[in-house]
């Protein structure tokens, strides 16, 4: 990891440093005469920074722009929103952000929003046209017809566009025939005029043009919603087969279950509860109760008919079409009940409300680290007055060259030579967590290949199915060898350089020996029939390079995880049900590591069945490696008796070998 004195000097904040005397000493510790420079360097970086988000805020301002266009009204918002957060106060670039907003609620006929927004843009720059422009619309449909010809007015001094003379007349002309229709109304209009007379009127409707527009809107999205995307259903119950379409949208789920209890109606009892479930990729049967679930069960079906379609050689359907859903009724005790979809909040999406509204817009969560915010408060006590006011600092207030300076004093600190290191670790880290999930990217791809060279009975079937068939495994290593060995490469190459950049990083070496694994599986496949002696080389080579990863994994793994189920004192409640989930990582790597022992002892018998063949020696590793960490006896026991040599089919013999008998 390097020292904490290194890992400063190569973050390139002293680029510019002077050659310093004492190199032993820390470049903060130095008086400041002896850092003439540094001022300078921190406000290019600071200039940096804010060019940073300028370009951000652009390519989200953009983003926005697209959406705009394609009526995604709603995500135009969001992306505004976040542009905005980056952008300087008083600079054009935050006036067309909200300006843009202003649009966006304009097109979603939410006025006085559009006036807000409008409003906002030119606080930070009075001159904005649009802004002007969309703040008088709002104000003119909303019934402001003077504010509008003032606001039309200031535009048309901009720039003399007729265009815009045009529309400041029209609200002017409206603006007076509403201050006569107002004058009318105090008045009274001829014989029968005054308070009596007067009382029989009706009054003047100033909203009733919003009404008006409001209600084609309305109609509007009705006429969306008709023309909104569909999803068949195709639920089966007792042999039959019923397929009804929804709309994907808008559908829920006790919509769904009252359908699906209507079209069985025939063969179901009015008294009879039911449930809705579908097979996952695994092949296990999962309850719908959510349009989560149903999002699912949508994957899963599109997943399955893209493995069906590549192992038949049929063509794959299009991208963006959409495969019905195939769901199965099940008569259950209790009708199961509607779980909150949580993915989305209800006001996100609305016509009735803004992002604003309600729950911010949903997005990443942004977990800070204890020493950020630590260095933070440094950094405000070193600003003095500036820094005690709460809310996030405004450089263009505070001044620039003033943060630059409280910057420097804050590093030069004590206290902020263990925070630094504390982000050097932190940077390090991510670093190497990002080229490590670089790497499983091409892990995901070769087993995509594996995953759709599974026979569509085999996929199709009902059960749990954890790991891919031989049949999967034979096909894939006759179809897509070169493209497996590519992306196993690949992945191995990410992986040695998140190890080089955190030695520690115990992720990286318990994945490489997983993928070693899983390739030798496949090229033990492709060796068998003919038998070539070079491949089941290769797979010994893979199942020894496994086995030696995960003995690297073990050395690595932090101090409070490296004791084993097995090894917490009650060896009875160890042998209780115990979820994978729930095992310790030192449990887990014990079993990754008796899985390759057992896998390679079924190799090793189908090469020489003998009955005191090496293979025993290690199916007898394998369970001391799953005794270690502190895997459910029944367990071991039915692993033994699936044995490919078929020396334990017998349950009292696989339990005597699970006890640690041969």
């Amino acid at each position: 990891r390097g020292s904490r004195d290194g890992a400063l000097s190569e973050s390139g904040l002293r680029a510019d440093e002077p050659v310093r005397e004492d190199e032993s000493l820390p470049s903060y510790y130095l008086p400041k005469k002896q850092l003439p420079t540094m001022v300078a360097v921190a406000k290019d970086a600071a200039k940096n920074e804010i060019a940073s988000f300028s370009a951000k805020a652009s390519k989200l301002k953009h983003e926005g722009d697209v959406f705009f266009v394609q009526k995604r009204v709603g995500e135009a918002l969001v992306s505004y929103e976040k542009a905005l957060r980056l952008s300087l106060s008083g600079s054009e670039e935050k006036a067309a952000l909200h300006a843009n907003r202003a649009a966006c609620y304009l097109a979603q006929n939410k006025l006085s929003l559009a006036v807000s927004e409008a409003t906002a843009a030119l606080e930070n720059a009075p001159t904005w046209k649009p802004a002007l422009m969309r703040r008088a619309k709002a104000l003119e449909q909303i019934g402001h017809n003077e504010k509008a010809a003032a606001d039309y007015e200031r535009a048309f001094r901009i720039d003399g566009n007729e265009e815009t003379r045009r529309k400041m007349i029209t609200a002017k002309t409206n603006a007076a025939k509403e201050k006569e229709k107002s004058k009318k109304e105090l008045r009274g209009l001829g014989p029968g005029s005054g308070l009596t007379g007067g009382a029989n009127r009706r009054p003047v409707d100033r909203r009733a043009a919003l009404l008006a527009q409001q209600q084609a809107a309305q109609q509007q999205r009705q006429l969306e919603q008709r023309n909104a995307p569909t999803l068949t259903l195709a639920v089966t119950f007792d042999g039959s087969l019923k397929n009804f379409t929804v709309p994907l949208a808008s559908v829920t789920y006790l919509q769904i279950l009252a359908a699906a209890k209507s079209a069985f109606t025939e063969k179901l009892g009015d008294n009879e509860h039911i449930a809705l479930k579908f097979l996952d990729p695994e092949g296990t049967l999962v309850t719908v109760t959510s349009r989560s679930d149903l999002r699912y069960a949508l994957a899963a079906s599109q997943s399955l008919a893209a493995r069906t379609a590549a192992a038949s050689g049929a063509p794959q359907a299009a991208p963006d079409s959409l495969v019905p859903v195939r769901l199965e009724v099940v008569v259950v005790d209790r009708t199961p009940s509607e779980t909150p979809d949580q993915i989305t909040p209800a006001n996100v999406g609305s016509p009735d409300s803004s992002p604003s509204d309600g729950d911010p817009p949903a997005e990443d969560v942004i977990e800070i680290d204890e020493w950020l915010l630590t260095f933070a408060a440094l950094f405000r006590k070193h600003l003095g007055v500036a820094g005690e006011t709460s809310g996030p600092l405004d450089l263009r207030v505070v001044g620039l060259e003033k943060c630059c300076e409280a910057l420097e004093e804050a590093v030069g600190t004590d206290e902020a030579k263990g925070l630094l290191k504390s982000a050097a670790d932190k940077f390090q880290e991510a670093a190497a967590a990002a080229v490590f999930n670089w790497g499983n990217v091409h892990v995901c791809a070769s087993r995509k290949l594996v995953d759709t060279s599974e026979p569509a009975e085999i996929s199709g079937a009902g059960g749990e199915q954890n790991a891919p068939s031989e049949a999967a495994l034979k096909t894939a290593a006759t179809r897509h060898m070169a493209r497996i060995d590519l992306e196993f490469e690949s992945a191995v190459a990410r992986y040695v350089q998140a190890l080089a950049i955190k030695p520690d990083f115990y992720e990286a070496s318990i994945a490489w020996g997983q993928q070693a694994f899983e390739r030798g599986k496949v090229t033990h496949v492709a060796s068998k029939e003919p038998f070539d002696a070079s491949l089941a080389l290769e797979t010994d080579k893979m199942f020894a390079l496994s086995l030696e990863k995960f003995a690297e994994s073990l050395g690595m793994i932090p101090t409070e995880e490296a004791v084993s189920t097995s090894e917490t004192g009650d060896q009875d409640n160890a042998q209780a049900s115990v979820p994978e989930e729930g095992l310790s990582l030192k449990s887990q790597i014990l079993v990754l590591w008796g899985n390759v022992l057992f896998e390679r002892s079924q190799v090793k018998h189908h090469r020489d069945p003998s009955i005191d063949g090496a293979w025993r020696l290690d199916c007898v590793d394998a369970v001391k490696k799953f005794t270690d960490a502190g895997c459910v006896t029944g367990d071991i026991v039915r692993a033994l008796m699936n044995h490919t040599s078929g020396v334990w089919a017998e349950e009292k013999d696989a339990a005597a070998a699970a006890a640690g008998g041969k």
